[in-house]
């Protein structure tokens, strides 16, 4: 493996396949760190890689020859990042931060001492930050371990990053026997990416919630409650599977775990799919997009899945999505899965024997139309070729299968605001009230899964960052909002008030006008006038760009003696409302 990684200056963006590799997205680029690649359909050993690419979506392009880049190969151990597998990419918008991971088990290779390493987007260089980290006091100072195969996310905005489950073995921690049975873990990592601060939640009510030991499952952000919540799916040991009928919540706001029991047709249990969130514009509803996966039982006759699933939130229901008549990917396992926009990108993926080679192995799917495309758009992606992260994704569409579920429209106002299965208590939503989390611009979210030696996979997340880190964007738009809203109120007073004066000023018009025939004035006999003042014979309907119906000769002598607008009385009351002195 050595020898094939220092041979190369730069990663190779093309390969043959590639899977358990890390994934992260900032701003309008995707980056691809490590996993596993093979440059031949019959290569067997040195798969392990430190690899690093760049998918750049600032700009269109086809997924028969996708915009990637290799960046340098960095150095390896102890002067640059292990060349691991299923591990998982935490970042804010400047920083990459490499955790966990395997490493090669063909050719057997002795983990290292656990580090974290940091890249820097903006100058292209990895250091070694492991002894800027510490440990908080309530986790008991404990060390932190390297893990993998387990399900990261990220919070947008806040610099937090978790990591959930996975195992620990002789492939992961340095002095232990690569022939110890594995440790399974139901522990959640926190990592606050501002202090380098690690927090290990091993109580927060794990055994009251009953939430098992697993790895290989999918950890998902949703922006609902004060914090928003993390919604665990899938996973499962060497022997046993979490059911996908019932999937496990932490509470970022409380620190509490709870269960949900999810309704309708769920997915077969699996392990290694990969999960995106996209959510409706006003936030009444997020979708986790679900796809493929495997079934490792019985062993070495895996199976891998091509299905796509919809659980939509808060109503915890699940939607398959009809791909009948579609081009879809080859069933695949241990990819990644990033939201950009309204669009989910899926990079690499085990395919077992059913493809010598899966190159250049990105697809995309349009979460809102639920069709597999063959041109990503970066338009849709929320980018107009100015690859700047301050456009941010694009709006997101709800689905009209899942509007037949929750109700709404496809720019939110979802019906259905709790499960619609008995929720716990100490659960956010079991009130079904909004969901109260602050976020900027589109709250779309994503995620990822990943996968080892033989196809066995490991699952992690990521979630895009589209908008300001800085909180003073959210108080800017509620101060903006708030001036609006009273402008709007103060204007729509001042309409009521003319048009109550308006109509009081013609019923007093029209009573001289009865009794003083003469009065009225020339050209306006034979009119009758509507409600709103307008002439009958006219239509009220046509208004001048603006959305103002023209005024007509405001100066005019007819003007000043002849029943007022309602438009003249708004802009001008003292002089529209002239009646003839009689």
């Amino acid at each position: 493996m050595d020898k094939w990684i220092m041979k190369r200056e730069t990663s190779p963006a093309d390969v043959c396949a590639r899977w358990s590799h890390q994934s992260a997205r900032i701003g309008d680029k995707i980056y691809i760190y490590g996993g596993q690649a093979k440059t031949s359909s019959n290569q067997r050993s040195d798969r392990w890689n430190n690899f690093l690419v760049k998918l750049s979506l600032g700009s269109d392009w086809s997924t028969s020859s996708p915009k990637m880049e290799g960046l340098p190969v960095p150095a390896l151990p102890p002067n640059g990042p292990p060349p691991v597998a299923n591990g998982y990419l935490w970042h804010d918008t400047k920083t990459i931060y490499m955790y966990g991971g395997l490493f090669s088990d063909t050719p057997p290779t002795e983990p290292t001492e656990f580090s974290l390493w940091a890249y820097d987007v903006g100058n292209g260089k990895w250091s070694d930050v492991t002894s800027q980290t510490k440990v908080s006091p309530e986790s008991g100072s404990k060390e932190i371990q390297r893990a993998a195969e387990g399900a990261g996310a990220n919070v947008p905005g806040r610099s937090l990053g978790f990591y959930f489950g996975g195992h620990l073995d002789g492939y992961t921690t340095k002095g232990w026997s690569q022939s110890t049975p594995r440790v399974y873990l139901k522990s959640l990592l926190e990592f606050n990416m501002e202090t380098k601060t690690f927090r290990n939640v091993t109580e927060s009510g794990l055994e009251k919630a009953g939430v098992p030991e697993r790895a290989d499952g999918v950890l998902v952000f949703v922006p609902w409650g004060k914090e928003g919540i993390l919604v665990a799916i899938g996973g499962g040991t060497n022997d046993t599977f979490s059911q996908m009928n019932v999937v496990d919540i932490y509470n970022l706001d409380s620190k509490k775990w709870t269960k949900q029991s999810t309704d309708g047709p769920s997915p077969k249990y699996r392990v290694n799919p990969c999960a995106v969130v996209a959510s409706a514009s006003d936030g009444s509803s997020h979708q986790i997009y679900f796809f493929g996966g495997q079934n490792l039982v019985p062993y070495m006759s895996q199976q891998q899945y091509d299905d796509m699933w919809i659980l939509t939130i808060p109503a915890f229901t699940w939607i398959k999505v009809d791909q009948e008549d579609q081009s879809v990917p080859p069933a695949r396992a241990g990819h990644t899965c990033d939201m950009v926009g309204s669009q989910m990108i899926v990079i690499g993926g085990y395919v077992g024997d059913e493809l010598s080679c899966d190159s250049p192995g990105v697809y995309i799917f349009d979460a809102s139309n639920l069709q597999w495309e063959t041109t990503y758009s970066a338009r849709a992606g929320g980018f107009d070729g100015k690859n700047s992260d301050d456009d941010g994704p694009g709006p997101y569409r709800v689905p009209k299968v899942v509007i037949d579920v929750i109700g709404g429209s496809p720019e939110g106002g979802a019906k259905v605001t709790k499960p619609v299965r008995k929720a716990d208590p100490d659960s956010p939503i079991f009130t079904g009230e909004p969901p109260g989390y602050r976020y900027t611009r589109y709250p779309t979210v994503s995620y990822a899964t990943h996968t080892a030696s033989d196809g066995t996979i490991t699952t992690s997340t990521n979630i895009s960052n589209p908008g300001n880190d800085d909180d003073g964007g959210s108080n800017i738009g509620a101060i903006v909002g708030g001036v609006v809203g009273g402008i709007v109120f103060i204007v729509a007073l001042l309409f009521l008030g003319a048009y109550i004066l308006y109509r009081r000023k013609i019923k007093e018009l029209r009573a001289n006008a009865a009794m003083f025939p003469g009065s009225v004035p020339p050209g306006s006999a034979g009119k009758e006038y509507s409600d709103d003042g307008t002439s009958q014979g006219r239509n009220s309907n046509s208004v001048q760009p603006g959305g103002f119906a023209p005024l007509g000769r405001n100066g005019s002598t007819q003007d000043l003696m002849g029943e007022p607008s309602f438009w003249g009385v708004l802009l001008s009351p003292r002089r529209s409302l002239r009646v003839v002195n009689h």
